[in-house]
């Protein structure tokens, strides 16, 4: 059985040991992690990363509405037709609740009076 190696440096660092800066793997390595610019928001190839083509940064981003599925109902993510219809039946589920009866109040029992437990022999302070 073969050991392998586990590689000091990725293909394309410029620290490896067969780095070339020409290569596709260093011109890949240097696309992903080297930002002139400084620090970036979201990563390479990230669908919000504004370098990325098809980004989706123009997507206004409302509460409980889905950005992707703007026909769906805020909150709910149903269709429309089928937040009517949850809506008739709960309406219909309101109109058949009855009311809970009043749980009768229950007394506790006196508390014995102080020093009436005998405690146990051999225990401290008995």
């Amino acid at each position: 059985m073969a050991i392998q190696h586990e590689q000091d440096f990725p293909p394309g660092h410029p620290a490896r040991f067969d780095y070339y800066p020409d290569s596709p793997e260093a011109k890949e390595w240097r696309r992903q992690h080297v930002h002139l610019k400084g620090e970036r928001d979201f990563p390479v190839d990230h669908p919000k990363a504004v370098d990325t083509p098809g980004n989706t940064n123009h997507v206004p981003v409302l509460p409980g509405v889905d950005p992707h599925h703007p026909e769906m109902e805020a909150f709910t993510g149903r269709s429309p037709e089928d937040a009517a219809r949850h809506r008739e039946i709960v309406a219909e589920l309101v109109r058949q609740a009855q009311e809970t009866p009043a749980v009768h109040a229950t007394v506790a029992p006196e508390p014995p009076p102080p020093g009436s437990i005998q405690l146990p022999s051999g225990q401290p302070g008995g």
